[in-house]
């Protein structure tokens, strides 16, 4: 039987290598580790001990030069979007203030997260959910220990719109 457990990594093609790499450490704190002897210049980005994002530098001479069949031309930022769950709503949105960063904030009825959508130097967006209270004004601080686990992200028995 096939299992799908959870998102393993992002990985990310693009020409603006290390302005990239500095956006993931400084937005959300990634550090880089070890990465596998690929012949090609990376990064894998840690959170904690899981590497969730792998940059891949592509010069912008070499697009579409790429050596394994999956890689098309023009291949580089690649990625729309990925989504994290954050808690520290207030901090972040002081954080993404400060340092200048464009965002969009967003909530859907039928859950209770708030959204803030913030762009990379590629043009990817890096979607911050925060799980709210049921009023969708205030960021829930009782939560259960794996809350930010799955998809399912209200109780079925209690669906209170978001904000």
């Amino acid at each position: 039987m096939r299992t799908i457990h959870n998102l393993h990594h992002v990985n990310i093609e693009t020409s603006k290598f290390e302005e990239t790499r500095k956006f993931y450490e400084d937005l959300l704190g990634l550090t880089v580790g070890r990465r596998a002897g690929f012949p090609t210049r990376g990064y894998w980005m840690y959170l904690r001990n899981e590497p969730i994002l792998h940059l891949l530098d592509i010069p912008a001479d070499q697009a579409g030069a790429g050596e394994a069949p999956h890689r098309e031309k023009n291949r580089v930022n690649r990625v729309d979007h990925f989504g994290v769950m954050v808690s520290g709503l207030q901090e972040t949105i002081e954080f993404l203030d400060a340092g200048g960063y464009k965002y969009a904030r967003a909530g859907v009825r039928d859950d209770r997260m708030l959204r803030l959508f913030v762009e990379d130097p590629n043009g990817i967006i890096v979607e911050l959910s925060f799980l709210m209270e049921a009023d969708g004004k205030t960021e829930a601080k009782a939560r259960k220990a794996d809350w930010y686990h799955g998809a399912k992200f209200f109780d079925a028995e209690d669906p209170t719109p978001g904000p």
